[in-house]
C-alpha cells in the first residue's frame, strides 16, 4: 500500500510539469483552426450600400409602396449612417467600426425592403 502511495506522489508532479512546457507560436499570423472563406473579396462598401438603399427608398416612394412618413424615417437613418461613417473615417476605420457600419446599412436595406413589401391598409 505504501508503495502505491509513493508511486502516485512521484508520478503526479512529472505529469503536471509536462503541461507547462511553452508552445511555439503558429508559423503565420493566422490563428490555428480559423479558415478564411474568402469573405474579404465579397465585402461591399457602406457607401455603395447606402446609395443602393436610397435608390430603393426613392423607387418605393415613386411606386406608392412607402408613405412620406416611412420615407422620411428611412432617409433619416441613411443620413445618420453616412454621418457616422464620416466621423469614424476621419482617423481610419477599425474592424469593429466597419462591421457596425456594414450591419447598420444591411439593417436599413432589409427594413426598406420589408416596408416596401408590406401591404398597405385602407
Amino acid at each position: 500500500m505504501r508503495l502505491s502511495v509513493v508511486l502516485a506522489v512521484l508520478l503526479v508532479p512529472t505529469a503536471a510539469q509536462a503541461q507547462f512546457v511553452p508552445r511555439t507560436p503558429p508559423p503565420s499570423d493566422r490563428m490555428p483552426g480559423i479558415s478564411d472563406m474568402g469573405t474579404a473579396a465579397q465585402r461591399s462598401t457602406v457607401g455603395h450600400d447606402l446609395r443602393e438603399t436610397r435608390a430603393r427608398i426613392r423607387d418605393g416612394r415613386d411606386a406608392g409602396q412607402l408613405s412620406k412618413r416611412e420615407v422620411r424615417a428611412l432617409r433619416r437613418e441613411a443620413g445618420q449612417i453616412s454621418t457616422l461613417a464620416d466621423r469614424y473615417g476621419r482617423d481610419g476605420l477599425s474592424d469593429s467600426e466597419r462591421r457596425e457600419l456594414e450591419m447598420r446599412a444591411q439593417v436599413l436595406r432589409d427594413l426598406t425592403a420589408a416596408q416596401r413589401l408590406r401591404p398597405k391598409g385602407p
